[in-house]
């Protein structure tokens, strides 16, 4: 199948062409707004940034799929193929996808208390000394550790701060459980993207205030350095979770070891820190309410360059929508007319 991309590939996403989708002739774009020789005759288009509409759509008559890289962070409307019947397919651009799901686990893991959990069965905490009895039957010990009661997540309100391609991607996952879903955002979406994502405009007081996890996406800059701090925490419920897998330098830390050994909230999961790896007197090593992992969200080894692990999940789940063009199947992510947009 000839394959167009309708933007430069750089860095590593360059080197991912030939090894997943040698079967395929490839053009690919050398500058941006500069299409490649032969794009008119393209059986398939990837883009995200590229300003597609009904004249580009009609001027390729042997198209057969179209693939955005982009849940949020795209440009152009596909409507002209879904009217020719045209797979067209939406996928998480770079590792958004990804850091996104380790947000929602973070999310998940402090709601369910899934590390006092582990901790509790691993030291034996059986309070009320109850005797071993076979895992079967009515009768079970059920929280033999004693617990306090894990909650649900579902139909709680979740906060997003900063909402991008991760917020987006984050608001999908969290949209089957029934949450309620709050944004920030220096420019705030417009009504139609506010009701395809399912997302609320919240100022950041409020935000803060009414979650029952706040969960940091916040960008860097001198702006938004320290922006969460002693203030901020001071407005949350005694009972609220706070994640950040955006930057640690957004965030005070200091002034959050003090929300959380303080128990002015709950709990926090965080992926990254201001300081990596975070020296070892750092005050959230020290605490029983936190969950901590090594910047992972993004899934890319040590020493990789920046976005493998995304231009991977991206180039492969590429590679396996045309195979099922080829066989006549439906494709992964696929978007039909009669869904709602969010471009209106």
């Amino acid at each position: 199948m000839r394959v167009t991309f309708l933007e430069p590939l750089r860095g590593v996403a360059t080197d991912m062409v030939g090894r997943y989708l040698g079967e395929h002739e490839v053009l690919l774009a050398q500058a941006s707004g500069e299409l490649p020789d032969g794009w008119q005759e393209s059986e398939a288009v990837v883009w995200s940034s590229w300003p597609v509409d009904r004249a580009f759509i009609e001027s390729l008559p042997k198209l057969r799929f179209m693939q955005r890289w982009g849940v949020y962070r795209y440009r152009g409307d596909a409507t002209a193929g879904l009217e020719r019947g045209i797979p067209v397919s939406v996928l998480p651009h770079g590792t958004s996808g990804r850091v996104a799901e380790h947000a929602f686990a973070l999310i998940l893991a402090l709601s369910r208390a899934l590390l006092i959990a582990h901790r509790s069965v691993i030291d034996g905490l059986n309070p009320a000394n109850l005797g071993p009895e076979a895992g079967e039957g009515a009768h079970q010990p059920l929280n033999w550790a004693g617990l306090a009661e894990p909650r649900s997540l579902q139909f709680k309100t979740v906060g997003i701060a900063g909402f991008g391609e991760v917020g987006a991607c984050l608001a999908q996952m969290l949209a089957p459980l029934h949450c309620r879903t709050l944004y920030n955002k220096r420019t705030p979406l417009t009504p139609a993207q506010e009701q395809y994502y399912g997302v609320t405009y919240a100022e950041m007081d409020e935000l803060l205030a009414v979650s029952d996890t706040a969960c940091n996406l916040i960008p860097p800059s001198d702006a938004t350095r320290g922006m969460l701090g002693e203030r901020e925490f001071g407005l949350m419920k005694s009972s609220a979770h706070f994640v950040n897998v955006g930057r640690g330098v957004t965030t005070d830390e200091r002034a959050l070891a003090r929300a959380l050994s303080a128990r002015r909230i709950g709990a926090a999961g965080l992926d990254v820190f201001s300081i990596e790896p975070p020296p070892r007197d750092d005050p959230l090593l020290k605490l029983d309410n936190i969950l901590l992992t090594p910047h992972i969200a993004g899934g890319t080894p040590l020493g990789a360059p920046g976005g493998t692990a995304g231009f991977s999940d991206a180039f492969e789940r590429l590679r396996e929508n045309l195979r099922r063009v080829e066989a006549g199947e439906p494709v992964l992510c696929p978007i039909s007319r009669d869904e709602p947009s969010a471009d209106g």
